[in-house]
């Protein structure tokens, strides 16, 4: 395969996307964005690690 054409107006792109039944218009913002929370009467801790470097010098 090789690149034979190279598209940059974005309003030839909409066009084309939009023929094919690719254009997605804008989506409304979810309201949650994240994994869900989960209402625990304790605050979670950090998990830390600790992984030991060999000397280099």
């Amino acid at each position: 395969m090789r690149v034979i054409a190279l598209i940059d107006d974005s309003a030839v792109i909409r066009k084309i996307l939009h023929h094919l039944g690719l254009w997605a218009s804008q989506q409304t913002p979810r309201t949650q964005i994240g994994p869900p929370v989960h209402n625990s009467p304790e605050p979670s801790k950090p998990v830390l690690t600790y992984h030991p470097v060999p000397d280099i010098a």
